[in-house]
């Protein structure tokens, strides 16, 4: 049996087993050459653990490269968001509607729903509110969630807040978007738009919460936005 250690490769598992084996005696009930059950046993146990590590580490390698592929979806999808938050910040329709699928549903934080909206209804619509009510307002979005539903569906959260003129952006969120968007080809697109207002007056029952209580409510639910 030590001949038999001595040649298989060292530090194998086959060859640990065969090496730590006590020696046949004489007038042992096994044959000559065979390996008595326990010793078979050991054998196939570490055969088994050596595919189990196999098996354990593709599916590693596997998973590895889906969270990288992941990743750079989830770059391109955050690069759609700052695209979304600097189109409106220079006032710009076609800008703000760029990544928008040719035929996307909206939803306006008042309630306004339109369920078939094409790029260039949404950027006429965006120039006629940067050039009246939305003139001197600008945004800024933060991405919190982006969830794959499907290795091309993802759906998106962010949160936004705005400012007139000079002003100072508030500290905390004022509205959340829901976004779902559908990867095409390689490109991302929003073939769905959802823009709610956060009612803080609403939330904390209060007719006009203090911008500390409206701050201190965000760091509780909304604490993606201070991240």
């Amino acid at each position: 049996s030590s001949e038999a250690g001595a040649s298989l490769p060292q530090g194998s598992c086959f060859h640990e087993i065969v090496v730590q084996s006590k020696p046949f005696q004489r007038g042992s009930p096994s044959e000559p050459g065979n390996i008595s059950p326990p010793h078979s046993i050991l054998i196939i146990i570490n055969a088994m653990r050596f595919f189990l590590n196999l098996i354990f580490t593709i599916m590693l390698t596997n998973t590895a490269f889906s969270q990288s592929a992941f990743s750079a979806d989830e770059q391109a999808i955050h690069q759609i968001v700052q695209d979304l938050q600097d189109g409106w910040n220079a006032k710009s329709g076609e800008q703000w509607a760029a990544h928008f699928a040719d035929d996307h549903s909206y939803v306006v934080w008042t309630g306004l729903y339109m369920p078939h909206m094409n790029r260039e209804q949404n950027a006429q619509a965006h120039d006629g509110l940067y050039n009246s009510v939305y003139k001197d307002m600008d945004t800024q979005f933060k991405v919190t969630q982006v969830r794959f539903i499907e290795p091309h569906v993802a759906m998106v959260h962010c949160l936004a807040n705005s400012r007139y003129g000079d002003q100072p952006f508030p500290d905390y969120p004022e509205l959340l978007q829901t976004m779902l968007m559908v990867k095409n080809g390689d490109a991302w697109e929003i073939v769905s738009f959802h823009n709610l207002d956060i009612e803080y007056d609403k939330l904390l029952r209060k007719p006009e919460p203090a911008p500390e209580e409206k701050l201190a409510y965000a760091k509780e639910n909304y604490p993606g936005w201070f991240h």
